[in-house]
């Protein structure tokens, strides 16, 4: 068998008798053999003006292959039988298998024309289901918007701003993603912080409100608390006497009555500003709604630190403005409301110290404590220092430990 790797075959060497022409052969030969370019040749016969011999010596090159090209089929004449053989009976089974294939199609055909047409039918009807049970869905979902929308505004008008709130939340959290329609997703990104910004304007301005009401009640509050003060230490006085007056008489006739007389102060000294269960004071009352709400309202928001801030800035500018004597009037006709105006101020900042919920810490009351206590030092000195009658400064005097036993009871 010969190898199908080409071998460098190289020319005869021409003996010394042979012509240009035999030499010429030969190197074209080898050329050809080798695989080599033909060009130089082809160019030097063309140059020389002998083209006839390039193709005299072609000729002489196929001839010679065509002897070996007859000794190769010869070789090989029985596989090439064979071969065509084998290429006849594989036309008859091609022939066959394509008749066979054209007949499946045709029986696969008329079944799976009808199937096709089922499937297409079927491929709609899902879509058509499909598309109705998203319409549904939508409709249901809008259906649950508006009703949430319905009764936030129905919470808005009755002024029930935190349940307002937590429908505007659900809607935002639960039906916003998942309303279909573009624009009604659009109102409700609109609408929903301006309903926010509504609320929070509508609670601070009932804050603001019952910051100006809560300077009358505390000025009101702390005459009473004063007054209780007061009332108890007369009180207190005359039991002292009527203890010393028992005590000159018999006292073993008379301690029932000494017994009697020290139950009824314990309960003349138990009576005071008590808190009543709604957020006031049982003897002059005084409504901390507005302010609670606005803090719920605000803790609702995510705004509650900010409300706190807002809060002490706004009771630390009045109790300033509290301390604020005027001119025109004479410190002893004024001291009493002066002094009930920082009595009901206090009062009113422990009440919210112990019930509202943390909207004020126990540090932030004794800031405010302090400064207070400074202040009034400072305008004690002063309206002392412009008094010439001691009578008028063992009264003003008065009042102030008065001040004192009152807000003690507090805690101050």
């Amino acid at each position: 068998m010969q190898s199908t790797r080409t071998r460098r075959k190289v020319a005869p060497v021409a003996e010394n008798g042979d012509t240009a022409d035999k030499l010429d052969q030969l190197v074209l030969s080898s050329a050809i053999c080798n695989g080599e370019d033909i060009g130089p040749f082809i160019r030097k016969a063309f140059a020389s003006g002998k083209p006839e011999t390039l193709h005299h010596h072609l000729r002489q090159f196929a001839r010679s292959k065509e002897s070996e090209i007859e000794e190769v089929c010869k070789a090989h004449y029985q596989d090439f039988i064979l071969a065509v053989d084998d290429l006849r009976s594989l036309l008859s089974d091609v022939e066959s298998l394509k008749s066979s294939l054209w007949e499946s199609n045709s029986k696969l055909q008329s079944v799976g024309v009808p199937l096709l047409k089922s499937l297409d039918a079927f491929v709609e009807a899902r879509n058509v289901s499909r598309n109705v049970n998203l319409a549904l869905e939508s409709v249901g979902v809008c259906i649950r918007l508006t009703e949430l929308c319905s009764r936030s505004n129905y919470h808005l008008s009755n002024h029930n701003f935190y349940m307002a709130l937590k429908c505007v939340d659900s809607i935002e959290s639960e039906f916003l993603d998942k309303t279909q329609s573009s624009t009604l997703k659009r109102m409700l990104e609109k609408k929903i912080p301006e309903i926010r910004s509504h609320i929070e304007r509508k609670v601070s301005k009932e804050f603001g409100d019952w910051l100006v009401e809560i300077r009358v009640v505390s000025r009101n509050l702390g005459q009473l608390a004063i007054g209780q003060a007061s009332a108890a230490r007369q009180r207190e006085e005359d039991l002292r006497i009527k203890q010393r007056q028992a005590e000159e008489q018999s006292r073993l006739s008379l301690r029932d009555c000494v017994y009697a007389l020290e139950e009824e102060d314990e309960e003349g000294l138990s009576g005071g500003v008590g808190d009543d269960s709604n957020g006031g004071s049982a003897i002059l009352g005084f409504d901390l709604t507005p302010l609670y709400r606005a803090y719920h309202i605000h803790q609702t928001l995510g705004l509650e630190d900010r409300f706190k801030q807002y809060y002490f800035e706004n009771r630390k500018l009045q109790l300033t403005s509290d301390f604020q004597v005027s001119s025109m009037t004479p410190f002893l006709e004024s001291h009493q409301t002066f002094f009930a105006q920082i009595a009901g101020f206090f009062i009113v900042e422990d009440r919210i110290l112990r019930t509202g919920g943390g909207l004020i810490s126990k540090m932030e009351v004794e800031n405010l404590w302090e400064t207070a206590v400074s202040k009034m030092c400072s305008v004690l000195e002063d309206q002392f220092s412009r008094m010439q009658t001691a009578n008028h400064l063992l009264l003003i005097k008065d009042y102030v430990s008065l001040l004192g036993v009152t807000l003690r009871r507090y805690g101050y």
